[in-house]
């Protein structure tokens, strides 16, 4: 029988990610789906669960495809590893890549793949493999040239994209952790265990900053058959023993009837059962302020009966200027409003924000700590402001991007942006600087989130040490920032001149590069200085 091996790597750079032991639901998915459809034997070698993964070991299995996926941090992990592995098969094994970093950056993924499969893989991942099974090379290109989403080389060894994305019309896929070395044992081993679980995908809204449409190709907002949500609840604690979830929907509950049904069927499954299922959500704040449109409170008291534990809220900002430009379509007051009816009913509330836009000033993003405390908020999560391709961020704010930095530190938390009212650095102080004020507490729970946000800054020294070289050589001699009397705000109109002057913006990109690469060189005794000026922790 032939083998398929997938693989997720670790980050050599924390993040919150760090702290859970997850493998990503896309990995589960396409292993899941592969091992239900397929004849090929399936195996998926999350590194956390296996430990180092082995090269030789993979080799002497003699895969016939190898396929990868990964956030952006593990790019350049990915790539070591395929290189080694290319070389002690001579080459001879077909490598795939998708997910989120391939998808949007897919020139970054051809260094190491032979195959990228953008958007949905579902059913398009066995539509690859139909063609790469075919062999009169002018039919298989045919097929190839008919996957959606698809980057191949033709005959000729040129790139080719079949750009047309094609939504799948129903979610059909049961989770089987058979093919999971490790996961026999993941809830004995691992006390932070957590599995990710679907009941939708996709959205109904389009707020700026947001990846979700790139990375699926096209709108649209679907859900799960119910029976197979519960296969997934009830197969992970029997198997794993993991019986903490984290519902990775782009939006949960956006279908109030569905979600009632689910969190019905979930009590009746687990009515009998000792061990009972732990959830995480994701939603957002209006979708609890009452009215047309919103879950109700019958809802949510119902969803604190069937195991959801907590609402993560994706709240992003308090600043109003920066709400707008988001087009989140939403008010503080709504947050208000939000988490006291979540909180009423028994529900913890952490939240996300995003810093970075245009309305946020310093305090605004280190008062994000005494906004949470306020409206009693479980813990707070701040991440930069990223702005990808394909979102509405990037097509009205060209420019912005920070060129240069390495893959390894994209991990949510560094700042890759030129900010409009402050320096990037500043930026990046403050990113950590909320959560710090906001987890001071002497409680288990502050102390575990403070330890956490730490190893992560400090993780990131040397970017942040790169960003403070780079303002210094480069953005404030070069106009880029000026001083306005308060502190420094981005120069549009000297940032627009660098963006149409072809040869000074690639100096600039060949200058960002140089400082960031000397950056990552340094020696951790180099950033003392420099940290110890943040007052942070």
């Amino acid at each position: 029988m032939d083998k398929i091996v997938l693989i997720e790597l670790s980050p050599s750079v924390p993040n919150l990610g760090k702290f859970i032991v997850m493998p990503r639901y896309g990995m589960l998915t396409i292993a899941s789906i592969l091992s239900d459809r397929t004849d090929y034997d399936v195996s998926l070698l999350f590194q956390p669960y296996v430990g180092a993964i082995d090269i030789e070991s993979i080799a002497q299995e003699e895969p016939k495809y190898v396929m990868v996926n990964g956030l952006t941090t593990t790019a350049l992990e990915n790539e070591m590893f395929i290189a080694r592995l290319r070389e002690r098969l001579a080459g001879a094994v077909p490598v795939i890549a998708g997910g989120e970093h391939a998808t949007m950056f897919p020139d970054e993924a051809k260094r190491y793949a032979d195959y990228i499969l953008a958007y949905e893989g579902d059913d398009t991942t066995i539509q690859l493999l139909s063609a790469l099974e075919e062999k009169d090379p002018v039919s298989r290109d045919s097929m190839l040239s008919q996957v959606p989403g698809l980057h191949y080389r033709d005959l000729k060894g040129d790139w080719r994209f079949n750009h047309q994305p094609v939504r799948i019309g129903q979610i059909d896929y049961r989770y089987d952790f058979s093919v999971v070395p490790g996961a026999e044992s993941a809830g004995r081993r691992f006390r932070t265990a957590h599995i990710p679980i679907q009941t939708s995908r996709g959205c109904k809204f389009s707020c700026s900053f947001c990846t979700w449409i790139s990375l699926y190709g096209k709108s649209g907002y679907c859900v799960r058959p119910v029976e197979d949500v519960l296969h997934d609840i009830v197969h992970t604690i029997e198997y794993t023993g993991v019986r903490n979830f984290v519902v990775c929907d782009n939006l949960f509950g956006g279908d109030v009837s569905f979600t009632e049904e689910l969190m019905h069927r979930i009590l009746r499954t687990f009515e009998d059962r000792k061990e009972k299922p732990v959830m995480t959500v994701l939603c957002r704040a209006d979708q609890f302020t009452g009215g047309p449109g919103t879950i109700p409170e019958k809802t949510v008291k119902l969803m604190a009966r069937a195991g959801v534990a907590n609402v993560c809220l994706g709240l992003e900002s308090i600043s109003t200027r920066s709400l707008v430009q988001m087009r989140k379509r939403t008010d503080l007051q709504k947050y208000y409003v939000a988490v006291e009816n979540l909180r009423r009913n028994g529900l913890e509330v952490p939240a996300t924000f995003v810093a970075g836009f245009d309305g946020d000033s310093y305090e605004d993003v280190v008062n994000i700590a005494e906004f949470g405390e306020r409206i009693g908020l479980f813990n707070i999560q701040v991440y930069a402001r990223s702005i990808a391709p394909g979102t509405v961020d990037d097509m009205l704010s060209e420019g912005r991007n920070i060129p240069g930095g390495h893959n390894k530190y994209r991990n949510g938390h560094s700042v890759n942006i030129l900010p409009s009212r402050m320096l990037p650095s500043d930026l990046q102080r403050a990113v950590f600087e909320a959560p710090f004020r906001f987890h001071r507490g002497d409680g288990l729970k502050d102390r575990l989130a403070m330890r956490a946000f730490q190893m992560i800054w400090n993780g990131l020294e040397p970017h942040y040490a790169g960003l403070r070289m780079l303002e210094k050589e480069f953005l404030v001699p070069e106009g880029i920032y000026r001083y306005s009397g308060s502190g420094y705000v981005l120069n549009e109109k000297a940032l627009n001149a660098l963006v149409e002057d072809e040869e000074r913006h690639d100096a600039y990109a060949k200058k960002a590069a140089e400082i960031f690469r000397n950056a990552d060189g340094l020696a951790p005794a180099h950033f003392g200085q420099a940290m110890e000026s943040t007052a942070i922790a």
